[in-house]
């Protein structure tokens, strides 16, 4: 863990706050059409990014382990293939 001076951890969780409430007013501000009701739920859009995110993510590692993964002597000549 890194030691940031109390300043700069004070104005990180500043901004964070700051996208948070914006995320959160942005609807009410900017009225747009909304195709399903559950668009009008505050911070939609982050919360859907973020679940896609680590779908997307769980899945590239169960294919990786599953598909390309190869056992640690794969290369040695000298060991038994399976």
């Amino acid at each position: 863990m890194v030691n940031l001076p109390k300043r700069v951890r004070l104005a990180f969780y500043a901004g964070l706050g700051a996208v948070v409430l914006a995320e959160i007013a942005a609807p009410h501000v900017f009225e747009g059409e909304v195709h399903f009701g559950f668009e009008r739920l505050p911070a939609w859009g982050s919360l859907y990014g973020l679940v896609s995110c680590v779908v997307i993510i769980v899945a590239s590692k169960l294919l990786g382990h599953a598909w390309l993964a190869r056992p640690e002597n794969h290369y040695d000549p000298s060991a038994k293939k399976p």
